[in-house]
């Protein structure tokens, strides 16, 4: 694309967000370093830590989206240089992404004399350009001058669940182009001398369906923001400017080295795993995220040659850096989760892309369904995670959580008459994985937000336009495996008190499963969503019926003799928002964790604690796990569980192939030609130009 030359500071900035390790050290960083001491600066990680917690709170008390409240929420400390040291979140990939945008206004703001930055000063930002993922994750920073020296930047990112693109909830399935996707903002600077400016408040207010979730969640990390400034500007009165800048910058250098030294322990290797999605966002689609992670001696590489290509006008395509801020997640919560959270990590990773591939987004493609392809990138991270560290440390070596999604998007006009556009809190209610010794835990939250919450239904009723009929475990929702997944959640949602209200879905896995098992454990099954216009439920619920269905699993009814009457329904996932009326019901099932290890070896006392609890069928206790027990008394039958697993053993032998005709054979499959229009070819849709991050 060509830029005209007087236009050209206002195009995209490609250098910036290939900033994604720590900037070099400063003299003065430098200088400061070397005058710590080690107890000081204990004591410096320990309260920098707590200032950071105190604001990830402050936001989440103060926020009014869904996602805020419920703890989709980073706040953290950064660098003069914009890098983010200290960081309180369990959202983990704004630990390596939120300082982007950072970056950017220092480069490009901080010495421009018609803005500048000073001490009063907020920023606020989305453009997923910098920030990495999609619009709806924004963000607001304040910079911090002692004596005139900037020192640092405090600030927290958070997804608001409204962004203003042509479809409500921040996430658009028909989006042909980055300008259907709502506000684009990079660093813009919204407050000075500690006041916000009134009329860029009234123009985000315009630019979305919620208005005011948009400015109390603005508000919201400012206000956290100001607390933890005046923590860090107490503690620099204290221990000296030269000691902050020191100390935050030996917080990035010992995270780097330690991360080195972690992964030198590894066994070298290269570790496959292909992922797949089947959708576009807007239709049926068979795409491929192709990747390997090569473990050399202190370095981890994660390879993604051979992805599926760009999409031009389908919203599934990411930036490569939300690729690499997903990996976070895993790196974060798991194979690093004694190291601090910031993007020192990245001195031990490396990364290469094809420049044609919708892994590495360019130019004015979609991206609001990024984090479906995010995720699922994310699931084989931890798959070949697992194996890369089983050897070295097998605790480590876990399942994933569920890695679909399944986010309910919502807008209208709420019970109260106010405007209103978000998503449901569901989404934080997935199970973990199964791990080594144990089952995974039930509605845990979201893999990628592990401190999060999926609140209380009486809070959701209060101000949303909905009648929860249930929210509750059902029955087979995880992997199986010898530990099993942990359950997730299915709810049901009938639209109450208003007319009408626009109801859509996000998420991917409703053709085959987002969600696999490890070590011979089975997948999460494949979620969608079922729908009824038109229904009897305000009847039936007016009668008191006690037939109505009470969990996910009771929707399934083999008889056909179900309770609520209408015009029913069953879709993906991926479904743009459609208008439902007062009275229609909405049923969503948001999944549990992978399976660890065979089913086969799964104590049956474990098999029959979940079939008493409702947990798992009958039929998956018989067919899955081989589990033979009384039916009247649910005692287990020893011998016959034993005689019926050898039987079982026997038969997958009797199946058995030789490898080499199994890939004969695997070879000679193709999907649909109708399903391959974005795969490219296929089966390897190689593309070449690879872009190259290793250091």
């Amino acid at each position: 694309m060509t830029i005209i030359p007087h236009l050209a500071k206002y195009a995209r900035d490609t250098e910036i967000v290939h900033r994604l390790r720590p900037e070099p050290p400063t003299a003065r960083e430098q200088d400061a370093q070397a005058q710590l001491g080690d107890l000081d600066f204990e004591i410096f990680q320990h309260k920098m830590q707590m200032i950071a917690l105190e604001g990830k709170e402050t936001t989440m008390k103060l926020g009014a989206s869904t996602a805020m409240r419920w703890g989709d929420v980073a706040f953290g400390i950064y660098t003069a240089q914009g890098d983010l040291a200290v960081c309180a979140t369990g959202i983990y990939h704004h630990a390596v992404l939120s300082q982007l945008p950072v970056k950017y206004l220092i480069k490009h703001l901080r010495d421009d004399p018609s803005v500048g930055v000073e001490n009063g000063d907020s920023f606020f930002y989305n453009d997923p350009y910098y920030g990495g993922v999609h619009n709806a994750d924004m963000g607001l920073c304040v910079p911090v001058r002692i004596d005139g020296e900037l020192v640092c930047f405090i600030g927290a990112a958070v997804h608001t669940g409204e962004a203003g693109g042509s479809e409500p909830g921040g996430m658009v399935n028909g989006a042909r182009s980055r300008f259907d996707e709502g506000m684009l903002i990079p660093p813009i600077k919204v407050g000075s001398n500690y006041v916000l400016r009134e009329d860029l408040l009234g123009m985000l207010a315009t630019m979305t369906r919620d208005p005011r979730t948009m400015i109390l969640d603005l508000k919201a990390r400012l206000a956290a923001a100001r607390i933890a400034e005046r923590r860090v500007r107490d503690y620099i009165e204290e221990m000296g400017a030269a000691f902050f800048v020191g100390a935050l910058r030996k917080v990035l250098s010992i995270t780097g080295q330690a991360a080195r030294r972690k992964v030198a322990a590894l066994n070298d290797g290269i570790y496959r795993q292909p992922r797949f999605l089947d959708t576009t966002g807007p239709e049926t689609q068979l795409l491929k995220l192709n990747l390997a992670v090569e473990k050399r001696g202190e370095r981890i590489t994660l390879v993604f040659e051979g992805s599926s290509p760009l999409l031009p006008d389908r919203p599934v395509n990411s930036y490569f850096q939300g690729i690499l801020g997903l990996s976070m997640v895993y790196f974060c919560g798991w194979y690093f989760h004694d190291l601090p959270a910031n993007n020192g990590l990245l001195e031990a990773i490396d990364w290469r892309f094809d420049d044609n591939s919708f892994v590495n987004a360019q130019g004015d493609v979609p991206v609001s369904y990024a984090p479906a392809t995010q995720v699922a990138f994310n699931q084989g991270m931890f798959m070949a995670g697992a194996r890369m560290t089983y050897a070295t440390d097998p605790s480590r070596a876990v399942g994933a959580w569920y890695t679909g999604f399944a986010v309910t998007v919502f807008a209208g006009v709420n019970q109260w008459g106010d405007p209103m556009a978000d998503i449901t809190p569901e989404i934080n209610a997935t199970g973990a994985g199964g791990r080594p010794g144990r089952d995974g835990v039930d509605c845990a939250g979201a893999f990628f937000a592990t401190m999060s919450d999926c609140g209380d239904v009486e809070a959701t009723e209060s101000e949303r336009p909905f009648l929860y009929l249930f929210r509750n475990y059902f029955d087979n929702s995880y992997g199986h495996g010898k530990y099993r997944g942990g359950s997730g959640v299915g709810f049901g949602l009938k639209v109450h008190g208003v007319p009408q209200v626009a109801m859509g879905s996000m998420g991917f896995g409703s053709h085959f499963p987002a969600t696999l098992g490890i070590f011979g454990g089975r997948a999460a099954p494949p979620a969608f969503v079922q729908t009824v216009r038109d229904s009897n439920m305000d009847q039936l619920l007016a009668e008191a019926d006690t037939g109505l269905p009470t969990r996910m699993d009771e929707l399934y009814r083999q008889d056909g003799e179900e309770k609520e009457q209408g015009n029913r329904r069953f879709g993906n996932l991926a479904t743009p928002p459609q208008l439902y009326s007062q009275g229609d019901t909405y049923y969503v099932m948001v999944t549990g964790g992978a399976g660890y290890g065979d089913p086969l070896q799964r104590d049956p006392d474990a098999v029959l604690t979940d079939l008493r609890n409702g947990m798992v069928s009958e039929q998956a206790a018989r067919d899955v796990y081989a589990v033979v027990w009384d039916r009247r008394s649910l005692r287990l039958d020893t011998a016959a569980t034993q005689a019926t697993r050898a039987e079982m053993r026997r038969a997958r032998l009797a199946r058995a192939r030789p490898y080499r005709e199994f890939l004969r054979h695997w070879q000679e499959q193709r999907p649909p030609a109708a399903i391959l229009r974005y795969y490219g070819p296929y089966p390897q849709p190689q593309e070449k130009g690879a872009r190259d991050g290793a250091a």
